[in-house]
């Protein structure tokens, strides 16, 4: 009898556990489903700023939390371009009414897309609203310009009517300045081999970097903006690119001597270079990825490089007493005289809006077009340390000494001027962005 009580108890415990596990078999998996998104503001095709605010009405539910809830603005190709509005619940359902503020004042006139981001640690869901975005108009704010003192360089601003007011002071010749519009900022290359930069917005000493040039090297250099950078010439054998907070984001490693100046062509830099040990010079292209692509070694001083047609750039040299212009195609390492030389020294040479070259040697401007480099003179008699297009406008900015006049390209009637005190060492535009 107790035998038959211990197999029977045995036998429902056996069959208790079973049961128990059938039960627990049979139960579904609790499932994390997707959160659920519904956006009744704003509206699809709605159209906003560069710089604005929408207001963005949304209810999400999920059947678990915590939420973390993402407001941001791509476009279709699903680059953000605004800062992320996050909000979070330990909920599993959050309503919002948000004013959301952006700015990109980059953004290009078109179609994007307001996105409401919901993820629950598991699954990640987008809602999209097609919007229209207009861009902000690119302004000229003012012209900066440096006028050499004594030992340093005086820096004015101007107004919109060209009046200029007296900013500041830096205590050495500049070689070389530029502004760059993104971060609201000026750099200046000066002649005792440093690199400063200074805000915009209240001229305002920002960073510096030092030791540039190398004893025995040429004081000469050239800063350029590219790509949201803003590169330098480092005669230590190098040139940076660096952001607005003075970091390298950028580095060309330049074979076999300093360079003086450059220029992006066709997504390549070239670079004209100087080695003072043995007084050899070449045109130097690199990939963009720091690499040199070819080298070409000369015997005159290349002095300014500027696009000329694919893969192929035109180099103005100073060859003695005259100037001389040759085609240089980079890819296959090739260079090749062009046109007529001219007898004097070199200014400056810039590229035109419609498509040709106004070079500045002695006192005359010529403008040289491009098919088979016959030249005419632009301003008989006007001489020019510096040149430059303002691109707005299209008017031509030149400096002769320590006057700056502006001509209505393209033809040679002047448009403005002002008489500085001293001599002009560089001017810039400054944009709002």
């Amino acid at each position: 009898m107790n035998s038959f009580l211990k197999n029977t108890s045995i036998l429902v415990n056996v069959l208790f556990f079973t049961l128990m596990l059938i039960i627990v078999g049979c139960r579904k998996e609790k499932k994390n489903a997707p959160p659920i998104i519904t956006v009744s503001l704003p509206q699809a095709e709605i159209t906003l700023n560069a710089i604005d605010s929408v207001r963005v009405k949304t209810s999400i539910n999920d059947d678990f939390g915590p939420l973390t809830i993402s407001i941001y603005i791509t476009d279709a190709q699903m680059q953000v371009h605004t800062a992320k509005l996050i909000r979070t619940t330990t909920e599993n359902k959050i309503a919002l009414d948000e004013l959301y503020f952006f700015s990109n004042k980059y953004l290009q006139s078109g179609i994007y897309y307001l996105v409401v981001n919901a993820n629950d640690g598991k699954n990640n869901v987008n809602n999209f609203i097609k919007i229209h975005i207009l861009e902000i108009p690119k302004i000229l704010l003012s012209v900066y310009v440096g006028v050499k003192d004594g030992t340093g360089t005086r820096i004015f601003c101007s107004d919109s009517l060209m009046n200029f007011n007296e900013l500041g002071f830096i205590s050495s010749n500049i070689i070389s300045g530029c502004i760059n519009s993104y971060p609201q900022q000026i750099y200046f290359l000066t002649d005792d081999g440093s690199f400063i930069c200074y805000s915009l917005s209240n001229f305002q000493f920002d960073w510096q970097k030092t030791g540039l040039f190398l004893p025995e090297h040429l004081k000469k250099g050239e800063i350029k903006e590219f790509s949201f950078l803003t590169y330098v010439t480092n005669g230590n054998g190098f040139i940076y690119g660096y952001d607005n907070t003075g970091a390298v984001r950028k580095l060309y490693a330049i074979n076999n001597g300093a360079p003086y100046n450059f220029n992006f062509i066709d997504n390549y830099l070239l670079a004209s270079v100087e080695d003072n040990g043995t007084n050899n010079k070449s045109v130097q292209a690199y990939l963009q990825s720091g690499g040199l692509l070819t080298k070409y070694i000369t015997n005159f001083l290349p002095q300014t490089i500027l696009p000329y047609s694919n893969k192929t750039a035109m180099v103005f040299a100073q060859n003695q007493s005259n100037v001389e212009l040759y085609t240089y195609n980079f890819e296959i390492n090739y260079l090749h005289s062009f046109g007529n030389s001219y007898s004097g020294n070199i200014n400056c040479v810039i590229e035109t809006p419609d498509n040709q070259y106004l070079l500045a040697v002695g006192n005359e401007i010529n403008l040289i077009e491009k098919v088979y480099g016959n030249s005419m003179a632009y301003a008989s008699g006007k001489r020019a340390d510096i040149l430059k297009f303002e691109n707005l406008s299209g008017l031509l900015y030149a400096t002769d000494s320590n006057n700056i006049t502006i001509y209505n390209y393209p033809t040679s009637s002047i448009n403005y001027s002002y008489t500085f005190n001293n001599k002009i060492l560089f001017f810039e535009f400054r944009y709002n962005k």
